[in-house]
């Protein structure tokens, strides 16, 4: 069997409907791929998790006292030019610090099963903010190939949507705005002590900062988005990976290959971080054996190009993932770009933090600024999008057997 991105399409469509996690139709649709895939002679495993809403939280409380620290700038400036120095100095540090606090937040907020976590710090996170149990579905062959020497490939993609009141490109626009002024600021501002000639530019973008930082202590989730690119196209296009595989023969016996449908993506990347975290003793076992390669797909089916999202501390070279997926796009002569947005997450993060060859395929056209809206539905899917991501994936898993 041949790909056929017009069946990946209407499996696609089949689940783009509302399912944000907590919502019920999550669950459903979860049910739904998971009969798919038992239809295709897979045997799915069901990994519940729990998890709470705490990095959100936190990044809440980062944003908030990121403007304080500014605000409190100004109001020392008066009783000299040294004394904005400290809130300047603790500005720069909280922003140097975010990556770090929030990574080891999101490792304590989640729970690889629904036991109570053992740490004191665990406990704490998981009991910030909303709390969630969810789901991934681990799906293999029962004639899976027993040699362990042959490369494990994991095809991921999330299943779980969610929808805010802020379009993403405002999104974007705002971190952006409230990073690059913020940093400016600070910069500015401890230049301004020497030069007081910058003060008005330090000032500027103190506002800039500000004005951009307030309506990011507002996001919200909600269930409004039928999350059609976002990320049913992932899940269509792995469901109708996984569907050739288990009829051809030629790769299924060279290749040892685990469907991973994860949940809670976009509440940050908790079910992929549950899952590494269940999963990561067996995970090293096997790339120290055959070779571990995680391709995640997200949001691929829409007319634009396509991106890859490679792990930043990895080398790239020819035997690494992302060099197989490079070396796919010559042959098949589908360009291929580099998706650099800095706050962008994918579930082939955990895996690359834990030293794990992981990649995202994702794709990017006109229609995927409807993404977390209402307007993210069917009718936004374009079967040019799964042809392209579906070959290249197709020509790694070749190159792979």
């Amino acid at each position: 069997m041949e790909f056929d991105a017009e069946i990946a399409l209407s499996y696609a469509r089949a689940i783009s409907r509302p399912r944000q996690v907590g919502s019920g139709e999550d669950e459903q649709v979860a049910g739904e791929i998971a009969s798919r895939l038992e239809q295709f002679g897979y045997q799915v495993e069901r990994q519940p998790f729990q998890f709470s809403t705490a990095p959100t939280w936190f990044l809440r409380l980062e944003i908030l006292v990121g403007l304080l620290l500014i605000l409190m700038t100004g109001w020392a400036r008066r009783y000299g030019p040294w004394a904005e120095a400290l809130p300047v100095a603790m500005l720069l540090l909280l922003l140097f610090a975010i990556g770090p606090i929030n990574r080891m937040v999101e490792a304590n907020s989640v729970a690889p099963d629904t036991n109570p976590p053992v740490s004191r710090w665990s406990a704490m996170c998981l009991r910030m903010g909303d709390r969630y149990t969810s789901a991934n579905l681990v799906a293999t062959r029962p004639d899976l190939p027993s040699d362990l020497t042959f490369p494990h490939l994991y095809l991921v993609a999330h299943y779980d949507s969610k929808s805010q009141w802020m379009s993403l490109a405002v999104r974007i626009a705002l971190f952006t705005a409230a990073i690059i002024g913020s940093l400016s600021f600070a910069g500015l501002t401890l230049l301004g002590l020497a030069h007081p000639s910058l003060a008005f530019a330090a000032n500027v973008t103190g506002v800039v900062a500000v004005g951009a930082g307030l309506p990011l202590l507002f996001l919200d989730a909600g269930n409004a988005s039928p999350g059609a690119i976002d990320n049913a196209s992932g899940v269509g296009m792995v469901l109708h990976l996984a569907e050739c595989l288990a009829r051809r023969s030629d790769l299924f016996d060279k290749l040892r290959v685990t469907v991973l449908m994860t949940s809670a993506e976009e509440l940050t990347l908790r079910g992929a971080s549950a899952f590494v975290h269940r999963n990561e003793e067996e995970l090293r076992c096997q790339a120290e054996s055959g070779g571990l390669y995680i391709l995640n797909v997200d949001g691929t089916g829409v007319d634009g190009r396509l991106y890859m999202v490679p792990p930043s501390r990895r080398r790239v070279s020819h035997a690494t993932l992302a060099g197989l997926v490079r070396a796919a796009c010559h042959e098949l002569q589908v360009p291929l770009r580099r998706f650099l947005l800095p706050g962008a997450m994918f579930d082939h993060i955990p895996f690359a933090r834990c030293g794990f060859d992981a990649v995202s395929l994702i794709a990017v056209g006109g229609t995927s600024w409807a993404v977390h809206t209402p307007a993210d539905s069917a009718d936004k899917l374009h079967v040019r999008g799964f042809e392209q991501a579906g070959r290249v994936m197709l020509r790694v898993i070749e190159k792979l057997a």
